[in-house]
């Protein structure tokens, strides 16, 4: 595995991560996927800076080089709640907005993030991350699969604002 190391992003960071998350969705929409494609209109569903302010979004570097970043909700947003029922607890990290930049593709930098990602859980007691993806994104279902998250469920024709989808829900275990 890759010699990464990760830390809370910073404000001075936004730039680069709505660029990363841009180019992200540019490179969904090149694979025939309209997942992120509010992205590419200028909308930020997410809102990446207040999640920044309220440190739940991470960067991910190998010497020093942003290879990726992901965001970690304390609390659940609308779509967790829809997509996994509503939850006060803060047991769990929802995992979101996982991106790489264009040049970390294929060197093992995603399982990195994910490594990443679970630090966190570990490091603020968590119980679980839970994640969800598009359901025929076969290529990720098996990424978050082979990285030790375990299949939920598939919820189907869930109304995204662009039309119905299928969605794969994922966990991982703090153990």
């Amino acid at each position: 595995m890759n010699e990464t190391t990760h830390r809370l992003a910073r404000p001075s960071d936004e730039s680069e991560i709505k660029s990363l998350l841009y180019e992200t969705a540019v490179w969904l929409s090149t694979k025939g996927s309209s997942q992120w494609s509010g992205l590419l209109k200028g909308e930020d569903v997410h809102n990446i800076e207040r999640a920044i302010q309220r440190k739940e979004v991470f960067i991910v570097s190998d010497d020093e080089v942003v290879v990726g970043t992901f965001a970690l909700w304390n609390t659940q947003t609308e779509w967790d709640k829809d997509l996994w029922g509503e939850d006060t607890s803060e047991d769990y990290l929802y995992l979101h907005r996982v991106a790489l930049s264009p040049h970390a593709h294929g060197k093992n930098y995603g399982r990195s993030l994910l490594s990443a990602a679970k630090e966190v859980a570990k490091e603020q007691n968590k119980k679980e991350i839970r994640l969800d993806c598009i359901a025929s994104n076969d290529y990720l279902n098996k990424f978050y699969q082979s990285n030790g998250f375990t299949f939920v469920k598939t919820i189907e024709e869930y109304d995204n604002g662009e039309g119905l989808q299928d969605y794969n829900i994922y966990y991982w275990k703090n153990e």
